[in-house]
């Protein structure tokens, strides 16, 4: 062999390539990137409109619909959704995963800008953008202290949120809680109507009162002077001097119809550490940068504030850190790794008993590994859970092909000279080693360029294994033979240890050499046996249970909390203080962070706690349990709707984060909710099911103000005058700004709140009619009470009302939801018209389980496509891929005896497979047909033969691959609920496919043998 026979001539050569691999292959893992998964781009695309003052029903009809129809018209649009509340309007737009993000981008503005004279007038300018998945807070920053809250929100706005934001990476920072200085002209509807002087006067004398106004330059010859008009207000009492009007010659102040407050913007949000009443800000990282060294900055940023800010009792805290259950989950994988391979090592010294023979065997495992970070940082990939999950897994397989290598070589040592033995044991078993690496290759190219996006997440594992077994095989044929030529002794002498275990060993080789004859002399009872085996087990997995991804347990949780619509921000933070008190003394408890009104919207009846408990070797429950014990403290709370969800940690694209989302369309507002009220009470009636809610709420209270036309005009008032006196009065209007020491604040217009907070004070309002007359509201309006939709949602242009679930921990899958959930509606019977589908987290596994069907017949056909070009036959590779059938019997019992779920995690893990068990039926089946056609022997006998001469390879190599992936099967630290599964499909498809391919395999092959010969005598 080529690459063998240069490696043992010139060994400085072949040392310094691998030193050289080595060398950069540690610069690049010193310098990679760390994230928990890859970074993926979604080509998702929203549009926000903005429509002040519209009811949601509004906007669907001007705004949300004539944008769903032009867009619709662009090509490969997969989902269609849209969301319709109090004057926004959200389009999400989300295209298949080929069409390339920046083009989507740019077709969507230009069908925006298409249409933009068809939408209202006030409508403020849509907005586009990109879906980007690192848009989620990478971590909270508190500020607290017994400052009054304006000054904490000066420092908190000017001082932290400055300062960070000068961080490198460091995106959008949102601060949440802090109330801005306001300058408040408070009116009394009663005075103003007394004086005659209405609402628009009172904005329209500020205006001309209050104002800086540049008046160009003077030229002085040699040099120019800038001229300003400076007419502003400087504090309250001038504010309360402003002249409005004249009243039989008498000056109308501000202070004679209302008064003017230097005071604070309204509350609209909050913050709250545990119980303590702060400012938070929400730290976002800059699109594609790493997540860890960003929280790392910002944190080592955030210590030298504390210092600064600490002689001002200003306290700053760290808080919902996700770089955390990264790193640990990062550490973990690092342990199993180093873990993995230290035992794979003993696992081939057991074997080998030659300390020698092992070293140049183990040395393939640091080199490959470290080797492939070069090639990794080369495709632009990051150490997150699917990279370093690839390396884990793969410990055990870079050592197989430095196993078959340097164990033939051993075998031709005993009669040989070392040299020769390295040059003729590589040549020997060349082509069962480059086969087998072949065929793991194979496999998981499939998964490399998988669809969906899944095959996306898969996309940088399928490389990293495809990678480190390449580097593995590179070094089999090149520094395995070279070490073998130079350092290979004679063994004299052997201890106790090694007689012992040659005894065992000579025992294993003679039973299994006994148990083949016998079996080749029956093949009809070993057949039975096998196909009843298959049969057996495939029965079985009908038991399986199925879920997307497994949950794992991050040391903390989201408790969402909706209260009614109609509640104050007091209200919900009284309401998520007393959820808080429920388990506010629990041990595993460490802090607690509470927000209300920090999504875009600003809803104030709704809130979230954000829970971290202590760390999981720390506790005495997991997560699941702390969730579902919180689940039943919360269950008495009737007038709240609580859910207990699990973190994200990829938000967005217009969905809500729970375990099951089921969407029923129709056109029908009334008949959706029906039959959406019908499917709750089923599912609050079944076991399994919790935190059950619906997107839409109706029962919203509104205040109806309806204009009488007739004695509007003829009293010469417009509709318009109406609106703008009662948006001012009510919700209030910002007329100008206040200037001090350089910041500029609102000053805002609104009726003192004695007149404002109740419906029938509206009639007291007045408005001037065209000939300057004030008219009382009372004379103009009729206000109702009602109610009305906060939001409507539609899907592909269709109206939608969306049922949410999350499911209780062990006692319900997804998979089993599904099946259940669907029977249900089908049960129900649908009017026509209407219909039902399966989104978010459901819509991913069913889409993914499909692809992955697809990897899987997809790795099958292409391992028989190298086993065919390998062995130059079209029935060899049929015989070495019955061992297939049997990996997948002894991952299935795996998953079941260890209650497992079927998820993408261990399909993945049983693609995996598919290249792993070739390599005993390649090793048995080349061996085979060298010593017949090298040394003539008889089929039986050269069965038996190269079954009793590769048993020691086959049995090290599936030893020290599942010794390898052992730390991982056991390994119980953060993120192990998703990697454990996958490595116990592996380890007991591994195993199970071992024993039975190394008695089947020789079995089939003589009996393909037997009918290939009777049909070319026939």
């Amino acid at each position: 062999m080529i690459l063998s026979d240069t490696a043992i001539r010139r060994p400085v050569f072949i040392t310094m390539i691998m030193c050289c691999l080595a060398l950069f292959g540690a610069i690049c893992w010193k310098t990679i990137g760390v994230d928990l998964y890859p970074r993926v781009e979604f080509p998702l695309i929203t549009v926000v409109s903005v429509l002040p003052g519209a009811d949601p029903k509004t906007v669907e009809s001007t705004v949300t619909k004539p944008i769903e129809d032009a867009i619709s018209t662009i090509s490969s649009i997969k989902h269609l959704r849209s969301m319709s509340t109090d004057g926004i309007s959200q389009v999400v737009i989300e295209f298949e995963l080929e069409k390339n993000v920046d083009t989507a981008f740019q077709e969507v503005q230009a069908k925006m800008g298409s249409i933009r004279s068809d939408l209202p007038q006030d409508l403020e300018d849509p907005v586009v953008e990109k879906f980007d998945m690192d848009s989620s807070p990478i971590l909270g920053v508190i500020v607290g202290g017994d400052l009054p809250i304006a000054k904490l929100s000066i420092i908190a706005d000017k001082v932290v949120k400055t300062r960070l934001q000068q961080v490198k990476d460091v995106g959008q920072i949102k601060l949440v809680g802090k109330r801005d200085r306001t300058f408040w002209m408070y009116l009394d509807p009663h005075r103003l109507e007394g004086y005659s002087i209405s609402v628009p006067e009172v904005i329209a004398a500020l205006q001309a009162h209050h104002l800086e106004v540049p008046a160009g330059k003077v030229d002085l010859t040699r040099e120019e002077i800038v001229v300003k008009t400076r007419a502003e207000f400087e504090d309250v009492d001038q504010f309360n001097d402003l002249l409005l009007a004249y009243r039989n010659d008498y000056p109308i102040r501000l202070r004679d119809v209302g008064r003017a407050v230097d005071g604070l913007e309204e509350e609209r949000s909050l913050v709250r550490l545990d119980t303590q009443k702060a400012i938070g800000l929400l730290v976002r990282r800059q699109s594609g940068t790493n997540t860890v060294s960003v929280a790392k900055a910002v944190k080592a940023e955030c210590e030298k504030l504390q210092s600064e800010l600490a002689p001002q009792h200003i306290c700053l805290q760290v808080t919902q850190d996700l770089s955390t259950f990264i790193e640990h989950s990062i550490d973990e994988i690092q342990f199993h790794l180093l873990f993995g391979a230290f035992l794979a090592v003993v696992i081939v010294f057991i074997f080998l008993r030659n300390l020698r023979i092992t070293l140049m065997s183990a040395i393939a495992i640091p080199i490959s590994v470290i080797s492939s970070f070069l090639f990794l940082k080369m495709l632009g990939f990051t150490m997150n859970q699917m990279t370093l999950l690839a390396l884990s897994l793969a410990i055990g397989i870079v050592i197989d092909d430095a196993i078959v290598v340097v164990e033939n070589i051993f075998r031709h040592f005993k009669t040989k000279t070392a040299e020769k033995a390295a040059s003729e044991g590589t040549l020997e078993i060349g082509l069962a080693a480059f086969a087998i690496t072949m065929s793991i290759v194979a496999v998981f190219l499939p998964v490399a360029f998988m669809k969906g996006i899944i095959g996306r997440f898969f996309y940088q594992f399928g490389m990293g294994v495809a990678i480190a077994v390449l580097l593995s095989l590179f070094i089999a044929f090149t520094l395995t033979p070279m070490l073998a030529s130079k350092f290979l002794k004679k063994q004299t002498s052997h201890g106790r240890f090694s007689q012992m275990m040659d005894s065992l060993f000579s025992h294993i080789d003679e039973g299994y050499a006994a148990l083949l004859k016998k079996a080749l002399q029956y093949p009809k009872i070993v057949i039975l046996v096998s196909c009843s085996i298959l049969i057996f087990t495939f029965i079985t997995a009908r038991f399986l249970r199925s879920e997307f991804i497994p949950m794992e347990d991050q040391s903390e949780f989201f408790i969402k909390v909706k209260t009614p619509l109609s509640s104050s921000l007091s209200t919900t933070d009284e309401a998520l203080s007393t959820i808080r008190s429920t388990f506010a003394n629990e041990p595993w408890l460490r802090y607690t962070f509470t927000t209300i009104g920090a999504d875009n919207l600003r809803k104030v009846n709704e809130g979230t706690i954000y829970v971290r408990m202590s760390e999981k070797g720390l506790r005495a429950i997991s997560q699941a349990q702390a969730m579902a014990k919180v689940r039943q403290a919360t269950a008495s709370f009737t007038t709240w709707k609580v859910s207990i969800e699990q973190v994200p940690r990829v938000s967005g694209g217009g969905r809500r984060n729970c375990a099951l989302q089921l969407d029923i369309l129709g056109d029908d507002l009334n008949r959706l909710e029906e039959i959406a009220g019908a499917l709750v009470s089923k599912l609050q009636a079944t076991p399994g099911y919790v935190d059950i809610d619906t997107s839409f709420d109706k029962e919203r209270p509104e205040l109806s103000v309806t204009v009488l036309r007739d004695r509007a005009a003829a009293l010469g008032v417009t509709p318009r005058a109406i609106a703008q006196t009662i948006k001012t009065m009510v919700g209030g209007t910002d007329v100008a700004k206040f200037n001090d020491s350089g910041e500029r604040y609102d000053i805002t217009v609104r009726a003192d709140d004695q007149f404002r907070n109740r419906p029938d004070l509206l009639y007291a309002y007045s408005v001037k009619n065209a000939v300057g007359e004030p008219i009382v509201l009372e004379n103009l309006v009729e206000v109702s009470q009602t109610t009305g939709p906060v939001q409507i949602d539609r899907y592909n242009r269709s109206r939608i009302i969306s049922v949410y679930v999350n499911l209780q921990e062990g006692k319900m899958t997804l998979g089993q939801a599904m099946n259940q959930i669907s029977s249900i509606m089908t049960d129900m019977k649908l009017p026509a018209g209407y219909r039902y589908l399966f989104s978010g987290t459901a819509d991913a596994m069913k889409e993914s389980f499909a692809n992955l069907l697809f990897a899987l017949l997809l790795a099958v056909v292409m391992v028989y496509m190298v086993l065919a070009a390998q062995f130059e036959s079209f029935l060899q590779p049929f015989v070495i891929m019955l061992s297939i059938p049997f990996s997948i019997v002894g991952a299935l019992l795996g998953i079941l005896v260890t209650c497992s779920t079927l998820n993408i995690f261990t399909i993945i893990g049983i693609i995996m497979l598919m290249g792993l068990v070739s390599k005993n039926a390649i090793l048995l089946v080349d061996y085979a047909n060298t010593l017949r056609a090298r040394d003539g022997l008889p089929l039986h006998e050269a069965l038996v033969q190269a079954g009793r001469t590769r048993l020691h390879p086959i049995l090290m190599t599936t030893c020290a691959m599942i010794f390898g992936m052992l730390p991982i099967a056991l390994g119980t630290g953060p993120g192990s609920e998703s990697r454990a599964p996958m490595a116990i499909a592996i380890i007991s498809g591994l195993a199970v496919s071992t024993l039975l391919t190394l008695v089947v395999v020789p079995v089939v092959y003589a009996g393909v043998d037997r009918l290939r010969k009777e049909r070319s005598n026939g």
